[in-house]
């Protein structure tokens, strides 16, 4: 296999990785009556407390209109609220509520099976090689995505 081949297979084996990941950790979730809309809402807000609306459609690579629904949805669960920006009263920062916690509990439970199943087999030591160049490929890839 010349570089080409070996570049070009290396890009679907990370495309076709992540997206199994995500559709094994989906199932988990589906179980618990979290679509991946929902658990990604609170897995970022768990992590980034009191983001804007925009901000947080923007992370999640959605229409902010499309995320809208699942904030109203969340709210009417009472897992998040909306509280009006002191700084510019048009927009609203959303946080988690004390309820989500055990909502966050779960996802962090499924996460943790979901890894192991993906990592299984690789030793501690090619975890740590694997994470350090997938954030040197992540790197080069922001660089691009600062500079638009």
């Amino acid at each position: 296999m010349n570089n080409t081949d070996s570049a070009a297979q290396l890009g679907f084996e990370l495309h076709t990785a992540a997206r199994l990941l995500k559709r094994n950790f989906d199932r988990r979730a589906k179980s618990h009556g979290l679509t991946r809309a929902r658990w990604q809402v609170l897995w970022i807000l768990n992590k980034e407390q009191g983001m804007k609306q925009a901000e947080l459609a923007e992370r999640m690579d959605v229409a902010p209109i499309s995320l809208a629904r699942q904030i109203d949805l969340l709210q009417a669960e009472g897992l998040v609220e909306r509280r009006q920006d002191p700084q510019d009263r048009r927009c609203y920062r959303i946080f988690l509520t004390d309820a989500a916690a055990p909502v966050l509990d779960t996802l962090h439970g499924l996460a943790v099976e979901a890894r192991a199943q993906a990592l299984a087999g690789i030793t501690a030591e090619e975890q740590r090689q694997l994470m350090h160049l997938l954030s040197r490929v992540r790197e080069n890839l922001s660089r691009e995505e600062t500079v638009e």
